[in-house]
């Protein structure tokens, strides 16, 4: 994993106001190089001691002003395995995460263009990602979308916005849940200067193809809001519409809709955001509260709604610990690249991996899916002191007619986890960390579940200006009806930062 420097709380501070804010563009490379010594046992098959060998390289590029604007992170890992059963092989994954905006027409045109390479996790039981290298219930998904959109004002008497959009996830082993997702919508609303009374009206349409499937699920959904905002911290609404799916029975059926929903900012670092309304599959909602001290976050959320399941994208994905780091600290580090350095430097110091998944997601839905999701995450960075926690309970319950069904799927899955880490700086250049983790995904009518336990304790030293070396210890157990194991490993790596 990356290792970069740990970085005092203050840097945050300080990195931002150092943030170059005319620059237009900057990169950032980095490698690193870990290798691991991993004993296995209480195996049904292939116990015994392993070693590892990764190299991870990577490059973060970002193009600020002008008419491109965007962030582009990408890493790989190249592991060579050898031990076990006398086995020999090697294996290449690719992480990517790239999102730009393209104005192509002056104020009004623009494209939205994004791609993802992500580790997903296929069923809920099972070995999961990341645990004993190369495992059969992990796949590479590859998404990509594209989404040209108009936007503008309509005099002084509206603003309207015309898109169009398209996405394909490919999921390498599990071809099963490959998806294209193509979407159009227009919407008039009042211009933003009303701010005491608003109102809006939209028009969309989805089509979602899985490719296994024999048909395409199409929805059409006509929708009318009206809004209140009676303070600068208050805004209340309340809409109302129609829509026509197949997704539920085998023919188009009409549904009503009706919502309402509030949003309440009593400070720029406080949010709290409720959201409710019936649907063609009964209640969604979503509600959310955040908020940022100047050394803590704090975000809770709840929600239902449908999750297309098919990609990086979609509504309830995994949120790697990177990720959630990197959008926390936006507001922070409006630098991509120097906050890009920041983050990594932060997990460095609670010795995590940055691609461990802090709230859950399930790739193989192999359609629609109704999906409740709870997750709380919290971050505290002290002068010497950095904590984080973090929790998720994900429930599945597959609602569509078409595509596949095999009783080895997520149709109805049920996984919770939790996860907690601490790390004390020693020294200017070393910090002592430590990390527990618990996932557990609940028995189905078609799949037992299983439980992983894990605990890690790690030393982390700057050895140079742009040198990081790290050592690690980690212990884990897997209880579960289709493997269950103990398993050490004892971890050293070094990280360049370029």
């Amino acid at each position: 994993m990356h290792a970069p420097v740990h970085a005092q709380p203050a840097a945050a501070d300080a990195a931002a106001d150092a943030a170059p804010v005319t620059r237009s563009f900057g990169v950032a490379p980095g490698l690193s190089v870990e290798g691991t010594v991993l004993n296995v046992s209480e195996r049904a098959v292939g116990n015994g001691t392993e070693y590892v060998v990764r190299v991870r390289p990577s490059l973060t590029m970002a193009h600020r002003g002008g008419r491109v604007q965007g962030t582009l992170i990408y890493s790989g890992e190249h592991s060579t395995r050898r031990g076990i059963d006398d086995r020999e092989d090697a294996e290449y994954l690719n992480s990517l995460s790239a999102n730009y905006l393209v104005e192509v027409i002056d104020g009004i045109g623009f494209v939205d263009a994004r791609a993802s390479i992500t580790q997903q996790t296929i069923a809920a039981v099972g070995t999961p990602v990341g645990i004993l290298g190369s495992n059969a219930n992990r796949t590479e998904v590859k998404s990509v979308g594209l989404s040209p959109y108009l936007r503008g004002p309509l005099g002084t008497v509206a603003e309207y916005e015309m898109r169009a959009s398209a996405t394909v996830t490919r999921g390498g082993r599990d071809t099963a849940s490959d998806s294209d997702v193509y979407e159009g919508l227009f919407a008039l609303r009042s211009p933003r200067r009303a701010s005491l009374v608003g109102w809006g009206l939209t028009g969309s349409r989805q089509r979602v193809k899985f490719v296994v499937s024999s048909a395409p699920t199409i929805s059409d959904r006509l929708n009318a809001e009206v809004s209140f905002q009676p303070d600068v911290d208050w805004r209340f609404t309340a809409n109302g519409g129609v829509e026509r799916t197949d997704v539920v029975g085998a023919i188009r059926q009409q549904y009503n809709n009706y919502g309402a929903g509030l949003q309440w900012t009593p400070s720029p670092r406080t949010t709290v955001a409720l959201q409710g309304e019936e649907r063609y599959f009964g209640r969604a909602y979503r509600a959310s509260v955040a908020h940022r001290l100047s050394r803590s976050t704090f975000r809770f959320t709840t929600s239902r709604d449908v999750n297309i399941g098919s990609g990086a994208f979609s509504q309830g994905q995994a949120i790697t610990l990177y990720e959630l780091y990197y959008t926390q600290f936006a507001a922070v580090i409006p630098d991509p690249v120097q906050r890009d350095q920041f983050v990594l430097s932060l997990i460095a110091a609670t010795g995590r991996d940055r691609n461990e998944v802090v709230s859950g997601g399930l790739f193989g839905n192999n359609g629609l899916a109704l999906e409740q999701r709870n997750e709380l995450i919290w971050t505290w960075a002290g002068p010497r002191l950095t904590l984080n926690a973090s929790g998720y309970t994900v429930s599945t319950t597959r609602i569509d007619t078409g595509g596949v069904n095999p009783a080895s799927r997520n149709d109805n899955a049920r996984v919770h986890g939790y996860a907690g880490g601490a790390g004390w700086r020693l020294t200017p250049l070393t910090t002592l960390n430590a990390t527990g983790s618990r996932v557990m995904s609940k028995d189905t009518v078609t799949l037992l579940g299983s439980d992983l336990k894990s605990l890690s304790f790690g030393l982390t030293s700057q050895l140079g200006e742009r040198t990081t070396g790290q050592l690690s210890a980690r212990y884990s157990v897997l209880n579960g009806s289709t493997e269950s194991y103990r398993e050490t490993a004892l971890t050293g790596s070094i990280s360049l930062r370029f």
